[in-house]
This record gives C-alpha cells, structure tokens and sequence, in this order.
C-alpha cells in the first residue's frame, strides 16, 4: 500500500466529533438542555473544550447501547 492510499484511509478525529450543545442535541434527538443534564449528572460520555461541550459519536453510541441494554 503506497502513501497516497494510506492517506485516504485515515480516520479523523473531526469525522467523529460533535462539538456544542446544539449538534450534540440534534445527534441524539433530544432539546439543548437535556446536554447539558447529561453532561452534568455524567450519564453519558460528554466532555467539555474550553466553554463547549464536546462529544464522540461512536462513545455516544456505546452508552446509548449500554443504557438500553437489559
């Protein structure tokens, strides 16, 4: 596999990253401040960067699961 094909098959970290309480909102299908419940009771795996909240798709999914799971 030479560089160029490497390269095209890098994963990126911004591919995954939902960055803000909006786009966080919208990725689980609930309201902003329901975020922020989450992220302050520490139910699911949300973090902050500086004032913004941050998250991963594929953790989010994860806890989801692991919520749902009985």
């Amino acid at each position: 596999m030479d560089e160029q094909e490497a390269a095209g098959r890098v994963d990126r970290l911004a591919d995954d990253l939902l960055a803000g309480g909006r786009e966080i909102a919208e990725f689980l299908g609930i309201n902003v401040r329901e975020v922020y419940h989450l992220h302050a009771t520490g139910r699911m795996p949300i973090g902050r960067l500086g004032r913004k909240l941050i998250a991963s798709r594929n953790q989010l999914r994860r806890a989801a699961k692991a919520l749902t799971a009985a």
